[in-house]
C-alpha cells in the first residue's frame, strides 16, 4: 500500500514539474527571451504531414515542399534528388495544421 501511494505522489510531482517548465517556456516566448535565431511564428500552416511536437507546446513542421506556406517567415532551400525544395524552419506555438493531402 505504501509503495503504490509513493509511486502516485512521485508521478504527480513529475507532472507538476513538467507543467511548470512548460509555463516558464511559454512566458519567456511572450516577453521576448527566446534565445537563438528561431522566432516563434504565431500563424498556423495550412497543412503539415511531418509535425514535431515539444512538451512545451512548440512545434516545427519538417515537410519538404515545392513552395513554402505564406505564413512561414523563414523558408530554407533544401537539395533533394528531385531538385530544389523548401522547408519552413519556423517554430510555432499551438498545434500543427491538418495533414497535407497528396496532389
Amino acid at each position: 500500500m505504501k509503495s503504490s501511494t509513493l509511486l502516485v505522489i512521485l508521478v504527480l510531482q513529475a507532472v507538476l514539474i513538467m507543467g511548470i517548465f512548460a509555463a516558464v517556456s511559454k512566458e519567456k516566448l511572450v516577453v521576448g527571451e527566446n534565445k537563438g535565431n528561431r522566432e516563434t511564428n504565431n500563424g498556423q500552416l495550412k497543412c503539415c504531414t511531418n509535425c514535431n511536437y515539444s512538451f512545451s507546446g512548440l512545434y516545427t513542421c519538417d515537410d519538404i515542399v515545392k513552395k513554402c506556406d505564406p505564413v512561414c517567415m523563414v523558408c530554407s532551400a533544401v537539395k533533394t534528388p528531385a531538385g530544389k525544395r523548401f522547408q519552413c524552419t519556423d517554430t510555432f506555438l499551438g498545434v500543427c495544421g491538418p495533414t497535407c493531402k497528396k496532389k
